[in-house]
């Protein structure tokens, strides 16, 4: 084990989720090499393999030890805090491997090795583009030497890779170099110019971020656009001396993943809307109910469509939870809580004082799943208010929610005189929360102990966001 403080294992980690550029534009594996502690030894603790090029390490590297006079290079790096490369490749089963040794740097602390590695029998036919790709290497490097990359502060999301598009840019923002594949993700855009010598912000596409990113000296993301295709940017400042002298912007074009998101977006909005829709017919539902409860002059008749309309109410609690998200499941904690205020609105009279407590959730939940629950849990929220206290003043009904990975529990209790007969479930409530929670495969059980106690277990799977 390394004695790495937090702080120097953040910036590892932060390194190698972004490292994916420099092995691509250097054609090298990289292996992270980590200093154990009270030993003249090292342990590769992170490998990447390249994109653009050939890997030369098929197996996997994570774990295996080095001492010194394996790796003297490392070493080196490490003690002096200087990039060094080996002065002749050396032969790896009959291939020829150059190595780059790049000391990371972290509050002008050495705290690991980056070894570049990479074979001239296998990299590419040099060009151009490969030149260009080196270069920014070499700079690349030179900044995890200095401490400054990886930058701390990375937007997220999955990095744009070299091979999908390149720009190279100078000091002022300008245009000092093209991939293929950049240009051609300009052409779709309806660029037709060459863009040597201009600066992105000026093709007629909107504002990007370079300038920003480069006096700020900081990672940052934007995009170009123009009518349905779009064409994201990460812009990477190359710094030196603490200034900006240069920048790698890398381009992907994501109009195939703005159009799903349209879809998805309009998808999700249909939904929320009909979810809306059913809402508001419950609760008109609901309404009609409560004026018909108004006109009967039977008082078992009004208390059936009371108890009829608190029952309609939680569903219609459901659904609107539904319509006020992005996905089609609702918190049920949420969920729980309205139907705790509903009940108490409508059911516990204003010369008492019962108090509806709700502790805990169970996540997300589906509408297959919620819908019955809401139900369930407003007959047995119901049932201890009109049973639970009928000599008492004041009281507390308390639902507590929680979830395993079996399923999720939700508990219903008060400190009342307590159900009897608890197992013999004769209310119609206490028939309808059994059939429920029986069809969905859980299990209800009713005590009295001081109080009564009813509780619901129900297996669940986790919902597909």
């Amino acid at each position: 084990m390394s004695d790495l403080t937090p702080a120097q294992a953040e910036h590892l980690r932060l390194l190698c989720s972004s490292w994916q550029l420099l092995a691509d534009l250097s054609f090298s594996d990289l292996l992270l090499y980590v200093r154990l502690p009270d030993r003249d030894a090292f342990e590769i603790c992170a490998q990447l393999r390249p994109l653009t090029s050939q890997t030369l390490y098929a197996q996997d590297m994570v774990g295996i030890q080095m001492t010194q006079p394996e790796q003297p290079v490392v070493e080196r790096a490490f003690r002096e805090g200087l990039i060094w490369s080996q002065p002749d490749p050396v032969l790896v089963d009959g291939i020829p491997v150059k190595m780059d040794a790049v000391p990371v740097k972290h509050d002008d602390k050495v705290i690991a090795v980056v070894a570049k590695e990479g074979s001239p029998a296998i990299s590419r036919r040099p060009g151009r583009l490969e030149k260009v790709y080196l270069q920014a290497a070499d700079h690349i490097s030179r900044m995890i030497c200095e401490g400054i990359y990886p930058f701390p502060h990375t937007p997220l999301g999955e990095w744009p890779r070299v091979g999908e598009g390149m720009f190279v840019l100078d000091e002022e923002a300008h245009v000092e170099w093209a991939s293929p594949n950049a240009l051609s993700s300009l052409h779709r855009l309806g660029v037709s110019t060459n863009v040597l010598g201009s600066q992105l912000d000026d093709l007629g596409l909107g504002e990007t971020p370079v300038r920003q990113a480069l006096n700020s000296k900081a990672l940052m993301d934007g995009e170009l656009a123009r009518g349905d295709t779009y064409v994201r940017l990460r812009v990477v400042p190359l710094i030196k001396d603490d200034r900006s002298v240069a920048a790698i912007v890398l381009s992907r074009d994501v109009t195939e993943l703005r159009q799903k998101e349209r879809v998805i977006s309009v998808k999700d909005a249909t939904i929320r809307e009909i979810h809306h829709r059913v809402k508001n017919n419950l609760q008109t539902i609901a309404s009609l109910l409560r004026l018909q409860g108004r006109r009967v002059p039977s008082t078992e008749a009004k208390a059936a469509l009371q108890e009829s309309e608190l029952r309609i109410g939680s569903i219609a609690l459901v659904h609107e939870t539904l319509s006020e998200g992005p996905i089609d499941v609702a918190d049920f904690g949420d969920v729980a809580r309205r139907i705790a205020r509903m009940v108490g609105d409508g059911l516990v009279s204003p010369d008492k004082r019962i108090a509806i407590k709700v502790a805990g959730g169970t996540g997300p939940l589906g509408a297959d799943l919620a819908t019955p629950l809401a139900v369930a849990l407003t007959e047995l929220i119901q049932n201890s208010v009109e049973h639970a206290f009928p000599n008492q003043d004041s009281g507390t009904i308390g639902v507590e929610l929680s979830r395993e990975p079996a399923g999720i529990e939700a508990v219903v209790w008060d400190d009342g005189v307590g159900i009897e007969e608890p197992e013999a479930g004769t209310t119609l409530g206490l028939q309808i929360v059994r059939s429920l929670i029986g069809e969905l495969g859980g299990d209800f059980t009713i005590i009295a102990d001081g109080g009564t106690r009813a509780r619901i277990r129900l297996p669940v799977k986790e919902p597909e966001l």
